[in-house]
């Protein structure tokens, strides 16, 4: 029996490369345990359970080892900073053409930058080695993508927005798994 697919994502994602093992081994013979003695779904509401309350001490232990500041400071990097300069460039193009100031921009604008936060994410992506450094950069663009939107404009459309966030995730765990498939 394979415990919940999101709950293993999620501990994957939270844990570091080297705990992340160690760890989910262990949760996943409690689960075959508690499987066959209650049975799957009181096992299923259990690993994710225990997957929620090791979240935060998992992440504090990435923070400590340097793992995630690392992968912040790359995603911060190649997605949130063409994000901010692309938001400044179409802010300055707008200021300088006469009664367009504060109007909502082109299509055209929201799709260079989505196109242009795909392949930084894609960048990243294929940087990474093992499945759980490409799970935690993916963590890290969808993270970056959104504080980049926070901080750019201040009307931002919840579609563009949403696809930003889903986007550079996806793009960046595409590109590993077509490295990892050559």
């Amino acid at each position: 029996m394979k415990p919940p697919a999101v709950a293993r994502l999620l501990l994957i994602a939270m844990a570091g490369e080297h705990q992340a093992e160690f760890v989910a081994g262990d949760l996943h013979e409690e689960f075959l345990l508690l499987c066959a003695a209650r049975g799957r779904q009181a096992g299923s509401r259990w690993y994710r359970s225990q997957v929620l309350r090791s979240v935060a001490m998992l992440l504090a232990l990435r923070f400590r080892s340097g793992e995630a500041l690392h992968l912040m400071a790359a995603a911060i990097l190649a997605v949130a900073m063409p994000l901010l300069l692309l938001d400044r460039l179409w802010r300055f193009v707008y200021s300088n053409i006469p009664l367009k100031d504060g109007l909502q921009r082109a299509p055209e604008f929201r799709i260079v930058n989505l196109v242009c936060v795909c392949a930084c994410a894609a960048v990243c992506g294929s940087l990474a080695h093992t499945v759980h450094r490409a799970v935690g950069v993916a963590v890290a663009c969808a993270v970056a993508a959104t504080f980049a939107l926070w901080l750019g404009s201040s009307i931002t459309p919840i579609l563009y927005a949403g696809a930003v966030i889903l986007a550079a995730p996806v793009s960046s765990l595409i590109t590993f798994a077509w490295r990892k498939s050559r």
